[in-house]
């Protein structure tokens, strides 16, 4: 029970680094400050993050830099490739450059102009190796609004976007919140997908399951605290199976190149049913991305 208890903490502190990390890409981070997020000396974190993680920070950080840069690549058409070195973090558009090559093996104008026709097949991305994926078809009305900022207690999945784990994930915020009261009529459930599986290696994609929590929280040691900001979304509501909601993402990317839009931020759902509170065992939910003009 202690080394359970231990683990829990471990991988909660682990996490407040991860969201430092994600929140500050463009600047110019050390050791020492992700450390610090973590409630760690940069000498034990170092050794702490490698073996729960199973990247260096370094590594990590490096990674997920390029992957953002990808995405963006693909999403963003109206920022420049050096516009989108420096978003990244990276000193000067010939040091990610070489950095992008080395980790995708093409050029970044290479795989802007691949990854654009890649990113809009959103039956490929759902069942890739199915055989029969032209048959999962799936139109959403997706609207701009305005979305609130939320305050939320998260958990993390430890193996991306795996069922499972996302369920374990679900099951420990939910069991966290209830000991402390904090599930009320008023409570949202949401969901943050942080990569894009056509990106990222699956078993390496961020989910966070999240409750909202009173603003007077603001830190616990056995979850993570945080804010999703408030602003425009491209929002849809979806009534489907676990499945179908990666199927929902790729569809927004069908709708972009004529929405006058472009992604802004990390995606999210806004849960109102799930399948064990329903007759035909679908949830009930609004898929938004953050949008700005192109």
């Amino acid at each position: 029970m202690r080394a359970a208890k231990s683990r829990e903490i471990y991988q909660s502190r682990l996490d407040r680094a991860i969201t430092f990390i994600n929140d500050h890409l463009s600047d110019d981070l050390n050791l020492e400050q992700i450390a610090q997020a973590a409630h760690f000396s940069p000498f034990h974190f170092h050794r702490i993050f490698a073996a729960i993680i199973g990247e260096t920070p370094h590594k990590f950080m490096s990674r997920v830099r390029l992957e953002r840069a990808a995405n963006m690549l693909v999403k963003m058409p109206s920022f420049s490739i050096t516009e989108i070195a420096l978003a990244c973090g990276f000193s000067s558009s010939a040091t990610f450059a070489r950095s992008f090559k080395k980790h995708f093996g093409v050029t970044a104008s290479s795989y802007r102009k691949s990854g654009a026709a890649l990113s809009i097949q959103p039956s490929a991305a759902l069942h890739p190796n199915s055989g029969n994926s032209a048959k999962h078809t799936l139109t959403l009305d997706i609207q701009v609004k305005m979305m609130p900022r939320f305050h939320v207690a998260y958990v993390s999945s430890s193996r991306g976007y795996a069922f499972d784990q996302i369920y374990y994930a679900w099951n420990k915020i939910y069991k966290w919140a209830a000991a402390r009261d904090l599930i009320t009529p008023q409570s949202k459930m949401l969901g943050i997908s942080f990569d894009d599986p056509l990106i990222t290696p699956e078993d390496k994609c961020r989910y966070y399951a999240c409750i909202t929590i009173p603003e007077e929280i603001t830190f616990d040691e056995k979850v993570g605290v945080m804010d999703i900001p408030g602003g425009k979304c491209a929002t849809a509501r979806l009534t489907c199976t676990a499945e179908e909601i990666r199927l929902a993402y790729r569809f927004f990317y069908t709708w972009f190149p004529d929405s006058g839009y472009q992604p802004a931020g990390s995606s999210y759902e806004v849960y109102y049913a799930t399948p064990d509170t329903r007759p035909d065992k679908k949830y009930v939910l609004d898929v938004c991305v953050p949008v700005m003009p192109l």
